[in-house]
């Protein structure tokens, strides 16, 4: 197996240690928010309760949505600091666009990609990191952020923080950015003395494919950093947890499939279109794909191929059918953007990453059939107390 910048394998025949190791350190992750993220989560949440803006959430959400907050200011604030004039409702619109227009995508991606390297990449700062932000400077970076279309969710939630924080004094905001610039360094570090065996390969495959994905529409999502490998790792984890008694509660379920696990190239693949995405039709029996749809037969779940970048507001519930819960796969560089998406549209899902990536479109020339871990969709579909699914 081609390691192209993850592997959750790292060397063995199967990703089970890497799961460990992931809860595990999402363990430890959850244990150091106490004295540093988790006071303003509750303050968050008293906001969001005496204003009545939504049904508070998990604490792990929250969590999630700060750790994201202060990684992502890390790698890409002076970048976009730097960008004074921009397109970026239109980058924006486009991103959105692709995703409801399927047959003109190739062409918006050429355009976005254009747009994309003109205007939101202009090159690295080598002005220091703002570890204090002030808000102005926090709209432009989260306008910036939308119209990139690789963190659009991200973006909605740190939006929300931006009118709490807004509330605040001056030095309680200090008080607030130090605390997240603060375990941002921990998280740094600690991640890649507990995750970094299973991203070895992410900066070597920067240093030689950068030059590749100039003028692509997909450069940002592909040339993530290591520490942004790290983030969606243990983003997958809380966001596994945060979204479980809701997932479980659905009375059924679908597993939605990138078409890069198929056995066969897509245009000799024999699915089927259907709402929602493609509906494998059994052509070949050593298909990853195929193999799961025979699993779904056995423990009651539906298979479906969903392209990238496909619009995910198709699987909101529907009024008169019954509740159904997703478990999406996907690589790192864009799982927890999905979830986020799908959770945004009332969908309760649960994730597992790809072993390992290798679609042809972003990664490699031929194209990698890739796989994920059978054994953990199995303990994500398993309810409390059996340890076989019962769907």
């Amino acid at each position: 197996m081609e390691t192209i910048t993850y592997s959750l394998r790292c060397g063995s025949n199967n990703s089970q240690e890497y799961y460990q190791t992931v809860s595990r350190f999402t363990d430890e992750v959850l244990i150091n928010t106490r004295d540093s993220l988790l006071p303003l989560v509750d303050e968050f949440k008293e906001y969001i309760l005496k204003y009545k803006l939504e049904e508070v959430r998990e604490d792990e959400e929250y969590i999630l949505e700060l750790i994201s907050f202060g990684v992502l200011w890390h790698t890409y604030s002076r970048v976009a600091l730097k960008v004074r004039v921009a397109p970026f409702v239109t980058l924006s619109h486009m991103a959105d666009w692709r995703k409801k227009h399927q047959k003109v995508k190739p062409y918006i991606d050429i355009a976005r990609g254009v747009l994309t390297t003109l205007f939101l990449l202009p090159g690295k700062s080598n002005s220091p990191m703002t570890s204090f932000p002030s808000l102005a400077q926090l709209d432009h970076v989260c306008k910036w952020f939308e119209a990139t279309g690789e963190f659009k969710e991200q973006a909605l939630r740190f939006i929300r923080w931006r009118a709490f924080w807004n509330t605040k004094s001056e030095d309680e905001l200090k008080r607030t950015f130090l605390a997240i610039h603060n375990f941002t360094n921990w998280f740094r570090d600690k991640s890649l003395d507990s995750l970094g065996k299973y991203t070895v390969n992410v900066e070597s495959f920067l240093r030689n494919s950068f030059n590749h994905y100039l003028w692509r529409e997909d450069r940002i999502s592909c040339t993530r950093s290591r520490l942004e490998y790290h983030l969606n790792m243990v983003g997958a984890e809380l966001m596994n947890r945060a979204f479980r008694k809701e997932f479980l509660k659905t009375e059924t379920k679908a597993l939605l499939l990138p078409g890069c696990m198929r056995g066969r190239a897509a245009e000799d693949c024999k699915a089927t279109k259907v709402p929602g995405g493609l509906h494998c039709e059994g052509c070949l029996a050593g298909c990853h794909v195929n193999q799961l749809r025979e699993m779904g037969k056995k423990y009651n779940f539906e298979v479906y191929v969903i392209p990238h970048a496909s619009d995910l507001s198709l699987w909101s519930p529907k009024e008169g059918f019954p509740s159904r819960g997703v478990v999406a796969s996907a690589c790192i560089t864009t799982l927890v953007e999905g979830g986020w998406e799908l959770k945004r549209y009332d969908v309760p899902a649960q994730c597992v990453i790809l072993d390992f990536c290798g679609c042809n479109k972003h990664w490699h020339k031929e194209g990698l059939e890739t796989e994920l871990n059978v054994r953990q969709l199995k303990n994500i579909l398993a309810h409390p107390g059996h340890s076989t699914p019962v769907l």
